[in-house]
């Protein structure tokens, strides 16, 4: 299954967010920590929670048809329930924030494939600043012929308004 041109399900064509990645293991500002006057604090560190589905799309704000293609793609591993349900911990916001980001920055199916590998292993900052560096330096490639393209047109364009 391949969703729309973008390969992300869940983009809306914005750009993506400037703000930085965020630490593995950090909660986000969407995290379990509630401080509703309904009950005590529930802290995902001392009691680990687990969510549904539905409850991580709604705490990221995507799909669920998103988380799960995520699933297949191998970026997401959600345990399952008894019932077969999949079970979300609170590290997988964070994730899903990371695929978002690097959907939003175009990058290729494989290559988020990759970085989302590199990125959950232990001291991998390195490694993961080094594919994107490529990436980047692969982009700023691209952009560099795709300008002299533009340069070459104009001068035809320019031509034949001058001819006219």
């Amino acid at each position: 299954m391949r969703p729309h041109a973008s390969n992300d399900p869940s983009s809306d064509g914005a750009a993506a967010s400037p703000r930085a990645l965020p630490p593995r293991g950090s909660r986000p500002a969407h995290s379990l920590e509630s401080t509703s006057e309904s009950g005590p604090e529930r802290n995902p560190d001392a009691n680990p929670v687990s969510l549904s589905i539905s409850e991580l799309a709604h705490r990221c704000r995507v799909s669920t048809r998103s988380l799960r293609y995520y699933e297949e793609q191998g970026l997401l591993l959600p345990s399952r329930n008894a019932v077969g349900h999949r079970r979300y911990q609170a590290k997988d916001a964070d994730c899903v924030g990371f695929i978002q980001r690097l959907y939003g920055a175009g990058l290729p199916s494989d290559l988020i494939r990759t970085v989302v590998q590199e990125w959950k292993l232990p001291d991998s900052a390195p490694r993961v600043e080094a594919l994107l560096r490529t990436r980047h330096a692969e982009l700023s490639r691209e952009a560099e012929e795709l300008h002299a393209k533009l340069t070459g047109l104009e001068a035809v364009l320019n031509a034949v308004t001058d001819n006219s």
